[in-house]
């Protein structure tokens, strides 16, 4: 039985390797390759249009999008290119494997890596130059990551050279997948060699700060309260990113038990330059504080505010929850092509700064400028497919993307339905609260006195100027807020952390 068994499986073997003849070959390409000796390469083109479209010949599948591919990148089709030769990639990666540069150079001049993400996800181990296979590797970790695939994905970033151009993501990518997997201290490695390389190859802006906030969080997670302040602390004032450091870094100092210091970084959300932002739980933060310090009229005036504000916003995310994902879509691109758009600034302030979205807008503009080039050779068969291949893509990314804003947008309503809820149950409290005190001071005739603090005299640095706080906020001091408060707790009356 066995012999029998490793005979058919060599027959089969055979099979596979032997493939089809140079006859068949010629019969399904003869026509192609006639017109393009002839000099006809649109004719050329439509030809291998037909051997893909003709069932009998799907054994060329592969063969026949890399050659049309090829061909379209000739017509300065470059979309509709990169889209040939990742269809032919995906029907037959051992016999185009070699074409996969090709490709990656295709996504890259039209801005959609993410088209060549599933493809190299499962085949890591075509016959590739080393420096082809560094970037499949970076390519595969990324989709391997979207799909929860979190042990595959750190593997294939082993792969990624260091002199690869996205090195730095790769190991800022690294650095967060270790995070997911609750290895917040073996994440801190990765990051760091992120944040250095990045710096020596002027990765600047969005990319610095994002790597010093997963940084942040690591330590956070780790619960290495101060480096992650520190961290957070290296997000400049004047970057996208800066508000949200600032209420990260609240939460360390909150662990910390420094209240004050909470206070003051939450000082900033509160300011009415940010009133059109999106900070319902630095909000509540800044009240739990203000309660852990028995400052009840305080906390009583910052939950009005806090509803004042974050009603009309619910209101608004239940409108934009309403809409369509390509209407949602449409707005974030206006917005962030021309600052127009009908959208709220706290929604849109979630996504103009990510580079995921900057690409998704950047691919779907290169998908309809190849559209408007395709109209001039629609009688083509091969322009008609073409178009139909990017048209579909482009729709795509426009659906993706949408459900992605959707989704945010549903979470961010949600979240704050229950919130805002809470937030009456929380006022009931605070009322409880105030009122116990009142009443003791009815029979005592003074109000408990609160544990006492040792006296320090502010000193000013020579670069400082200290003055009371009146009420005011200026523009020029949001970032540099400094509280020094007092409990008011009485010593039966003390909150726990």
């Amino acid at each position: 039985m066995m012999g029998t068994f490793s005979l058919l499986l060599s027959l089969c073997t055979g099979l596979a390797l032997a493939g089809p003849s140079m006859e068949e070959r010629d019969r399904a390409f003869g026509d192609a390759n006639t017109m393009a000796m002839d000099g006809n390469l649109a004719g050329a083109a439509d030809a291998v249009v037909a051997v893909i479209q003709d069932p009998q010949w799907s054994v060329f599948d592969g063969e026949a999008h890399a050659r049309l591919a090829t061909m379209l990148t000739n017509f300065e089709l470059p979309y509709s290119a990169l889209i040939a030769y990742s269809k032919a990639l995906e029907a037959d990666p051992e016999g185009v494997g070699s074409e996969a540069n090709k490709a990656v150079a295709l996504a890259d001049a039209v801005g959609d890596q993410a088209i060549l993400e599933p493809v190299f996800a499962t085949n890591l181990g075509l016959d590739v130059d080393d420096a082809t296979r560094s970037r499949m590797a970076y390519l595969a970790a990324r989709e391997n990551h979207r799909a929860g695939n979190l042990a595959t994905a750190a593997a294939m970033l082993k792969l990624v050279k260091p002199n690869d151009p996205y090195y730095p993501e790769a190991k800022a990518l690294e650095g967060v997948i270790l995070s997911l997997q609750d290895r917040h201290g073996d994440a801190l490695a990765p990051l760091q060699i992120a944040l250095a390389v990045g710096a020596r190859a002027k990765r600047e802006g969005v990319f610095k700060s994002v790597v010093n906030m997963n940084l942040a969080r690591a330590y956070y997670a780790a619960e290495n309260f101060a480096q992650a302040s520190y961290y957070w602390g290296q997000i400049e004032r004047g970057d996208p990113k800066w508000l949200d450091a600032q209420f990260e870094r609240a939460w360390a100092h909150f662990r910390l038990e420094d209240i004050n210091g909470t206070l003051g970084y939450l000082n900033n959300h509160v300011s009415p330059y940010f009133s059109d932002r999106y900070y319902p739980e630095a909000a509540m933060l800044r009240l739990y504080s203000l309660f852990l310090l028995c400052k009840f009229p305080d906390a009583s005036e910052q939950l009005e505010l806090f509803q004042q504000q974050y009603r009309p916003q619910h209101v608004s995310l239940m409108a934009a929850a309403s809409l369509s994902p390509t209407q949602l879509f449409d707005a974030i691109r206006r917005h962030m092509e021309s600052g127009d758009s009908d959208l709220p600034p706290f929604v849109t302030a979630e996504f103009e700064y990510e580079d995921r979205m900057r690409d998704s807008i950047n691919a779907v503009a290169s998908a309809e400028d190849e559209l408007s080039r395709l109209r001039n050779v629609d009688a083509n068969v091969f322009a008609q497919v073409a178009t139909e291949w990017v048209r579909e893509r482009r729709a795509s990314i426009v659906k993706k993307e949408g459900q992605r804003i959707l989704a945010r947008i549903k979470s961010m309503e949600a979240e704050l339905a229950e919130l805002l809820s809470n937030s009456d149950v929380t006022k009931l409290d605070l009322m409880q609260m105030e009122a116990r005190l009142y009443e003791r001071a009815s029979f005592t005739g003074k109000l408990p006195e609160s544990k006492r603090r040792v006296k320090r005299k502010l000193r000013a640095k020579s670069s400082e100027r200290l003055w009371d706080w009146q009420g005011e906020y200026w523009a020029d001091e949001v970032g540099y807020y400094k509280i020094d408060t007092k409990p008011e707790c009485p010593e039966n009356m003390r909150q726990g952390g």
